[in-house]
């Protein structure tokens, strides 16, 4: 009985000296800021203070961090260091038994944080202008990315509502759900499922399943590049035709993300997509999307995207084989 009165002080004890943000930061200028780290994204520290609230510190303005927690410490090479922040020299922060330059570490997340505390993302509104019809659109766009420690589920949405002078509504949608795991230094792999729609493609609906591997080509506090490669199938089906087909596709892409902290922020992504088909010959899909965003007020930013697809032999005989278009849209980020 005694131990375990002994066993539960301790417990409370812990967790009233975490509440009292135990965690210190030293700045280049000079000041020192006992606080609570949140996480380190895209060289912002998210650290929680009790007289400033949450604040934003400038990651290359950190000169030494320390706390008793428990992290997750990500490097440029995509090594990952485990356990509390321990005081080192200046530009130094000592993880378990490594000392770790401050320069190289790209990511900070706690591993015991909540789970609203690993979720990042953005939610869009927004009109667009397409070229087909000369048309306006009403957008809506959603990414939501819960990262653990070995691995990562993404779930992204975007639909598009068509109002047309020439013809009845029209719309898009593209929905996926992707798991993807982390293992080695710069190498994942994972499984997806989603499901498109395009009538200005003729595309009553494709779901898709796909497996692929992964491989970070570049990582650093304002840059991240990846290559993927993998396998899909696919079951499509036409407005103007009542068949459902099936096929194989190779996927072949590629990511860039580059990303500004300085106010205001400013982020800007590419992916290009190639999908090689083993079941009809010579057909090609090619996707492509640009997303640039520019922040307005905190959390809140003013995006601009651009996606064109592309068939080289849709499974409709008049079914067109280009749609592209424009959006801009009012996005609420958080967790980066």
């Amino acid at each position: 009985m005694h131990a375990l009165l002994v066993g539960v002080f301790l417990l409370l004890r812990a967790g009233v000296a975490r509440a009292q943000k135990t965690d210190s930061v030293w700045i280049r200028n000079g000041d020192h800021i006992t606080g609570e780290i949140n996480s380190l994204s895209r060289a912002l520290l998210e650290y929680s203070t009790d007289d400033l609230g949450t604040i934003y510190i400038e990651w290359d303005k950190v000169d030494r961090i320390t706390s008793p927690a428990t992290f997750e410490v990500q490097l440029i090479s995509g090594k990952r260091h485990y356990g509390p922040l321990g005081l080192g020299p200046v530009g130094l922060v000592i993880v378990g038994a490594d000392t770790l330059p401050l320069r190289e570490i790209v990511g900070i997340a706690p591993i015991k944080g909540s789970l609203l505390a690993r979720l990042s993302g953005y939610l869009d509104l927004g009109f667009s202008f397409q070229k087909a019809h000369q048309t306006v659109q009403l957008t809506t766009g959603a990414r939501v990315m819960y990262r653990g420690t070995l691995a990562e589920t993404i779930f992204e949405l975007t639909t598009f509502l068509e109002d047309r002078d020439d013809a009845a509504e029209t719309s898009r949608l593209s929905t996926g759900l992707t798991e993807r795991l982390l293992f080695g230094e710069r190498w994942s792999a994972g499984v997806g499922v989603g499901f498109d729609r395009n009538d200005e493609l003729d595309l009553a609906g494709r779901a898709r399943l796909i497996g692929f591997g992964s491989r970070t080509l570049a990582q650093s506090n304002h840059v991240d590049v990846r290559a993927n490669l993998g396998l899909m199938v696919t079951q499509e089906r036409y407005f103007s035709t009542d068949s459902t087909s099936h096929g194989l596709e190779g996927v072949v892409s590629a990511e860039f993300n580059a990303f500004r902290y300085d106010q205001p922020k400013l982020n800007a992504s590419i992916k290009s997509q190639a999908f090689p088909s083993f079941t009809v010959k010579g057909r090609v899909r090619l996707q492509n999307d640009l997303r640039v965003s520019y922040e307005l007020v905190k959390d809140f930013m003013l995006t601009f995207t651009l996606f064109d697809s592309y068939d080289s032999k849709p499974q409709a005989v008049a079914a067109p084989k280009n749609d592209f278009g424009t959006t801009f849209a009012i996005s609420w980020t958080f967790g980066d």
